[in-house]
């Protein structure tokens, strides 16, 4: 195995087990023995387990950027619907068993972001740039008329994200998807409606 694609896998293996089980209970052991790679190799690829953190957060935003693009042009799709379909997606992501999928925005930001700033502007850096995609999208529907909100995009794109962020929350609380439902009725509510 090239080098490359050690680090690939060590990066995907570290947001499977972050997903899971959060960052500070994973110690790089658990990760290295499931890589099949020696400790002496890990800091070829990585400063410290903080660098590799925040490394793991920049694949995980790069990943979750593409699947949104391929979104963003859908064209065959109105930007109403291409907007629902992320939201779709995302509730199956957070609601299923596979820890791959799950948010690691959700999962950890609330843990290492009162103790890591590089971890905390690597979280700043992906939502950004998730929110500027989700924002393309709301322009497009609204131009083609499928979103009747014309307050600004990047506000309204805020919004949902803070909800679905929240509700991903909630259902992690309580263990149900009912916070997910609100989401989507507020959802159409405010694609619908200038607020």
């Amino acid at each position: 195995m090239n080098a490359k694609n050690k680090k690939n896998l060590l990066l995907k293996i570290g947001q499977e087990f972050f997903a899971s089980q959060g960052f500070t209970n994973v110690g790089l052991a658990e990760i290295l023995k499931q890589a099949n790679i020696p400790k002496g190799s890990f800091y070829y690829y990585f400063n410290s387990k903080e660098d590799y953190g925040v490394q793991v957060i920049d694949h995980y935003i790069d990943n979750y950027i593409m699947a949104l693009q391929s979104l963003l042009k859908s064209s065959s799709l109105s930007g109403k619907d291409r907007l629902l379909k992320y939201w779709e997606k995302w509730q199956f992501s957070q609601c299923d068993n596979n820890f791959e999928g799950h948010c690691l925005i959700v999962k950890l930001s609330s843990e290492v972001t009162d103790y890591s700033e590089p971890m905390r502007k690597a979280f700043c850096r992906g939502t950004d740039r998730i929110l500027s995609l989700i924002a393309q999208i709301i322009t497009i529907g609204q131009k083609d008329n499928s979103i009747h909100n014309q307050a600004d995009n990047f506000f309204i794109a805020q919004q949902l994200y803070q909800q679905w962020l929240g509700a991903s929350l909630m259902v992690k609380i309580q263990k149900r998807s009912t916070a997910f439902t609100i989401a989507l009725h507020f959802t159409n509510f405010l694609l619908d409606n200038n607020i």
